[in-house]
């Protein structure tokens, strides 16, 4: 995306609660996607005297699934009776055992 300067005006909204009119800016345009602004990217908004830097903050990153829901999703993809086979097994491997003598 080659770099650009865009001319926009500062119009208002309604503040609900006072009726007053409170500053506002809408940036709009496929350009904020190119820029790295994607729709649910996190902004954040540095205010200077006369100036407004945005920053597209980064995603985090996805939480890894523990690999025991990993396998019981592929559990839950097994027929019915083979569910039953592992819920019982899961059961016997739970299930307080007398201690040994």
């Amino acid at each position: 995306m080659p770099t650009t300067t865009r001319t926009y005006t500062v119009g208002y909204i309604r503040d609900s609660k006072k009726f007053q009119p409170s500053p506002a800016i809408t940036l709009n345009g496929f350009w904020l996607a190119d820029a790295g602004f994607d729709t649910g990217t996190s902004v954040e908004v540095r205010v200077l005297p006369g100036c407004l830097i945005l920053t597209a903050k980064e995603p985090l990153p996805p939480v890894e699934e523990p690999e025991i829901m990993q396998t019981l999703r592929k559990v839950c993809k097994f027929s019915a009776r083979r569910q039953k086979q592992v819920k019982a097994f899961i059961e016997d491997v739970i299930a307080p055992k007398p201690p040994v003598r």
